[in-house]
């Protein structure tokens, strides 16, 4: 049997590559020189946040704030959570978690879930508020935006907002939101009820469902009031079991409301300056 040379030699020069001493050789330390470093930034380095574990908290410095803890009032007969001292700038996520009031001695001293007063670019979400005055009370505030919240069992309002009338560019946004079960008996012998209430404002309310709102005596309840406001907009909201589903009045102007539906309300649509754009039943 004849072989070729070439082949051989081929194979030859193969076998020792792949064998050589050299090839086989270590080529390094097996253990790492120390543990690995951090590839990514931390959520605290993306985003700073401070949390929040105490009922009757005062957020006095600006940032982003997030429940740890639902918040039980317990004895206590203040605000859940408050921005009193004119600081801008804030966030608070509830995380899913509630601020709850349970203390019957908070009839007729107004304590609101989270009470901001004075201050702009706030931003308020993703929880629960219940047995308050008023869940939410912003007062002559501007840049809020309310989101995602559910707010039930309160006396006065869900979230209301109390602007001045001297500036009606404070401006609101509420949206996402369920308010629901408003009651105002034992607030006095006639006292209001609203599940939503924009004062003097620029104000959008959009997407929300507000149900089952209660006054006393001669006074009336709302889902939704507009008083006084001004380039505004109340778009596809639910709104049942009411003396008003939706009521404009005041003197604002530039008020619009479209695709809002009712249901159980004695007066669905109470419009004194507002322009009906479609879509409301």
């Amino acid at each position: 049997m004849r072989i070729n040379c070439k082949l051989l030699l081929f194979f030859t020069l193969f076998f020792s590559l792949l064998w050589s001493p050299q090839l086989l050789r270590a080529q390094g330390a097996l253990n790492p020189p120390g543990p690995p470093g951090p590839l990514f930034k931390t959520l605290g380095q993306i985003e700073p946040r401070y949390p929040i574990s105490d009922f009757q908290t005062n957020l006095t410095l600006p940032g982003s704030y997030y429940l740890t803890t639902n918040l039980f009032s317990g004895g206590n007969a203040n605000d859940g959570i408050n921005i009193r001292t004119n600081i801008n700038n804030i966030t608070i996520d509830l995380n899913g978690f509630s601020i709850i009031s349970t203390n019957a001695l908070m009839l007729n001293k107004s304590p609101a879930g989270i009470r901001v007063s004075g201050a702009t670019n706030i931003v308020i979400r993703n929880g629960h508020i219940t047995g308050f005055d008023r869940a939410i009370r912003l007062e002559t505030s501007s840049g809020v935006v309310v989101e995602k919240l559910h707010v039930q069992n309160c006396t006065r309002a869900g979230i209301e907002s109390d602007g001045s009338a001297a500036n009606l560019d404070m401006s609101v946004t509420v949206r996402d939101c369920i308010v629901e079960n408003i009651d105002a008996t034992g607030e006095g012998a006639s006292a209001s009820g609203d599940g939503i209430a924009m004062l003097n404002c620029t104000a959008v309310v959009q997407n929300c469902v507000v149900r089952n709102i209660v006054a006393t005596g001669t006074s009336v309840g709302h889902c939704i009031v507009m008083v006084s406001v001004t380039n505004s907009f109340v778009d596809n909201n639910l709104l049942s079991n009411a003396d008003f589903g939706l009521g404009v009045s005041g003197g604002g102007t530039r008020v619009y409301y479209r695709n809002n539906l009712t249901s159980g309300c004695t007066t669905p649509f109470s419009s004194s300056g507002g322009v009906d754009r479609g879509g409301n039943f």
